[in-house]
């Protein structure tokens, strides 16, 4: 925004080298049942998975249903433990956070879903939306500055200031997007995980949205972890990407080099299955 917002600024020249998030050694096992003698079984969802993401760039996680990403990303925003190992943002580990710590967390984490129908609350005008949060942060001086910051975040989002007192339903799934990510901004993040945002959308609207998501990232230095199927959009969105199979990160680098010149054969079916990446976002 032109003025107020803040986002997570790195607190040093030096901090641009040090990754925003770290997953160091992370396993996630669900229990399905209790087998013979009372023994319980469990599912691997993750399996020691390590990823870091340095500020102001994006690392998509890409792998087909069931690899393991959903689960990740849930751990990622701290919704859902690990069975083992750490997660860091900011050189902090979410174990250690407890109290007002944590919600300094959940402020500067945000989330922008998949389905923007289902997403934003059906009973709430955007200026609810769009202010709630900031009423729960405490952003904002009082109810006219709360707006003030509301119409900037339309104005980024390339949305009317009569967008304010209307409702989700009254929008497109293009629109309803924008308004997620408006509402994601609105607590000044500093990360925000992107969870398929452009996949319910046509795709003359998903190279919209993606070139939005793109401008915000250049305004307010966002670092941005997405996760995705489909490579097309990786290859347009993200730096880095890290491949997902069976719980596992089988390959991971830059997009161009593994995309290019991909080491595992289960990368190179993934890539096998667009005809011309690429192509069609671009």
């Amino acid at each position: 925004m032109t003025s107020g917002y803040k986002g997570m600024s790195p607190s040093g020249p030096t901090d641009f080298d040090k990754p925003v998030l770290e997953v160091r050694g992370v396993t996630k096992q669900f229990p399905i049942r209790t087998g013979i003698l009372g023994r319980k079984q469990f599912h691997t969802a993750v399996d020691h998975v390590d990823l870091s993401i340095k500020q102001g760039k994006t690392l998509a996680v890409v792998g087909e249903s069931g690899s393991g990403k959903t689960t990740l990303g849930l751990m990622v925003l701290d919704l859902l433990k690990p069975t083992s190992g750490e997660i860091l943002y900011r050189g902090q580990p979410f174990s250690s956070r407890s109290g007002s710590n944590k919600r300094a967390l959940r402020r500067e984490m945000q989330v922008v879903f998949q389905d923007p129908y289902a997403s934003l609350n059906a009973r709430l005008t955007v200026r609810e939306a769009l202010t709630e949060g900031m009423v729960i942060h405490q952003i904002g001086t009082g109810p006219q500055d709360r707006e003030r910051r509301a119409l900037e975040l339309l104005d980024h989002v390339s949305l009317p200031a009569e967008t304010l007192d209307r409702y989700p339903h009254e929008f497109s799934g293009g629109q309803r997007q924008r308004i997620a990510i408006a509402r994601a901004l609105s607590v000044e993040p500093g990360f925000i995980l992107l969870d398929e945002p452009t996949s319910a959308l046509d795709v003359s609207v998903q190279s919209q949205v993606l070139n939005l998501l793109i401008k915000l990232q250049r305004e307010f230095n966002l670092t941005y972890l997405f996760i995705s199927h489909n490579l097309e959009v990786v290859s347009y969105l993200a730096d880095d990407v890290a491949v997902m199979e069976k719980g596992r990160i089988v390959e991971q680098g830059p997009v161009d080099d593994i995309f290019d010149r991909p080491a595992e054969a289960y990368t190179r079916r993934l890539l096998a299955a667009i005809p011309r990446i690429g192509t069609s976002i671009r």
